[in-house]
């Protein structure tokens, strides 16, 4: 997204010649006078004039993320695809010792007079623990910690959406920002959940929008009902990003992973007990071995491949960590490159 034209207000000032007539004179000032109220009487449409100098800009991220529950952690991995040349890969991250939690679509923020760009993968383990410190004693009708956690993250984008002020490349079923989490419930057990933050737009007039966020969908990806197959979750961004189908492609027994899988007994067996829909029944090492192999294969990608695991009994764990680490908070701004991906111009997708 670039800064829109700024569009100058009208001058209240101005000179009259000095051969003007004393009619012309005392029309001209009634004419800036009646301008001057209306400046008054109507601030914001002037207010939404001046404020289009300054577009806050947000890049995303995209590529597909692989789920597999096995029988005694969660394993997580994610790589980069689908999205514009330059967009960042699905940032994973721990949110807690308890939770991993991947973040996808636009992540990263930068106001133009802010100084500093807002990285969503950097505030979430913060707005999820204010999320969570809740009084001993619970209503019954108290929010369960995944909405509670959606709530937070939907004051922590609204500021940020709340600047955009031009008509967004977005698809209607497309979330404007996509936080995926996966815990252990005591007495209910792992669960993986996508929050979905939509926007909607309204046309103010002169190509002006104003956006507004709405509250997260919140859509269960695991477990899966009853008698379903409990195998591979797999999720993308954008919309239309193509997924793997690792659990269809073994089901065909594909040349390249059934190689992959037959390189040694313990693996051949978990990736049989996930083939067969009963990934509960896989050993994690085997398993993550397997995803971290077959993956890139399936991708065509080595370079952007994140890995990690909950492990059910001591929480969360890195398998692969991302090249680049998330920040601490706040980031210092970095220059925006003007072909960089963004909302407002997505760009070309890679084939």
């Amino acid at each position: 997204m670039g800064p829109a034209k700024r569009i100058q207000p009208a001058k209240l000032m101005r000179v009259i010649p000095p051969d003007m007539n004393r009619c012309a004179a005392r029309f001209c000032l009634l004419a800036l006078t009646i301008g001057f109220l209306l400046t008054i009487a109507f601030p914001s449409a002037l207010g939404a004039q001046e404020n289009r100098s300054g577009e806050i800009v947000a890049n995303l991220a995209a590529g597909r993320v692989v789920f597999c529950v096995t029988r005694d952690s969660i394993i997580v991995a994610a790589v980069a695809g689908g999205g514009e040349v330059g967009s960042r890969p699905p940032a994973v991250l721990p949110v807690g010792p308890g939770r991993i939690g991947v973040l996808l679509g636009a992540i990263e923020w930068t106001a133009p007079d802010a100084g500093k760009a807002t990285r969503l993968d950097s505030e979430l383990p913060a707005v999820a623990a204010n999320a969570l410190r809740r009084p001993t004693q619970k209503a019954t009708d108290q929010a369960s910690e995944i909405e509670a956690i959606g709530v937070g993250m939907l004051e922590e984008i609204r500021p940020l959406v709340d600047q955009i002020h031009h008509k967004l490349d977005l698809p209607p079923e497309e979330p404007l920002v996509e936080l995926l989490l996966a815990d252990y419930v005591q007495d209910y057990g792992p669960e993986i959940w996508s929050l979905q933050y939509h926007v909607r737009q309204q046309d103010l007039g002169k190509d002006y929008w104003q956006t507004r966020l709405l509250r997260p969908a919140y859509v269960q990806l695991y477990p899966p009902e009853k008698g379903q197959p409990r195998t591979f979750v797999e999720a993308g961004y954008p919309a239309d990003v193509p997924q793997l189908r690792l659990a269809d492609r073994l089901a065909r027994h594909d040349p390249q992973l059934d190689r992959i899988a037959n390189s040694s007994r313990d693996m051949s067996e978990s990736v049989a007990s996930i083939a067969a829909g009963n990934s509960i029944k896989a050993l994690s090492s085997p398993t993550s071995d397997f995803m971290r192999a077959a993956i890139p294969l399936a991708v065509g990608d080595q370079t952007t491949l994140v890995m990690a695991l909950l492990d059910m009994n001591r929480g969360f764990q890195w398998l692969l960590a991302p090249q680049e680490p998330i920040p601490p908070g706040k980031i210092q701004q970095q220059p925006t490159e003007p072909d960089a991906p963004s909302l407002r111009n997505r760009g070309p997708r890679p084939q």
